[in-house]
């Protein structure tokens, strides 16, 4: 018996090869660049997971402590607003004791009292918010506090009550 042993030589032709190449280039470099894009973003901070305590009313004032908080960062990271029914006031950064964030809501002026329970300058579990009218009782209705991450101002959490 004669064994058949073929003759020509050619493999693919060099058309395909050169497209063959070029196809497996394109998806290399874009593997390439899906994985390092990540890295040349620079380093972003994790936004903290945090609860609230409950709200306490007193003389016309509500307050609310930090129940938890999943990672501790200064008071300088986060912003925080008002709503008063349907209408929402500008963010405004955190200001430190004695002093207090002005946030207004249409035509009237609220304020917002941050207290650092262990003078660290971190909002931590068991400080606490104090929000009040800017020299009177808050007024009757529904209030949500939002207290939002200042690098992008994404909400970290809320806090509603009824007065």
């Amino acid at each position: 018996m004669k064994a058949i042993i073929r003759k020509d030589e050619q493999a693919v032709s060099p058309v395909i090869a050169t497209i063959l190449m070029v196809a497996i280039t394109v998806v290399l470099a874009a593997v390439l660049y899906v994985m390092v894009s990540g890295l040349l973003g620079g380093q972003t901070t994790n936004r903290p997971v945090l609860t609230f305590g409950a709200a306490q009313s007193s003389e016309g004032n509500v307050s609310f402590s930090i129940a938890s908080v999943s990672q501790s960062f200064p008071f300088s990271s986060y912003k925080l607003t008002l709503q008063v029914g349907t209408v929402t006031g500008s963010a405004a950064a955190v200001l430190d004791e004695p002093s207090f964030t002005s946030i207004t809501v249409g035509t009237t002026v609220y304020r917002v009292y941050w207290s650092d329970l262990g003078d660290e300058n971190n909002l931590n579990d068991g400080d606490s918010f104090r929000v009040t009218g800017n020299g009177v009782v808050l007024p009757t209705g529904s209030y949500t506090f939002y207290l939002l991450w200042s690098a992008d101002n994404a909400q970290i959490q809320t806090k509603s009550w009824l007065v």
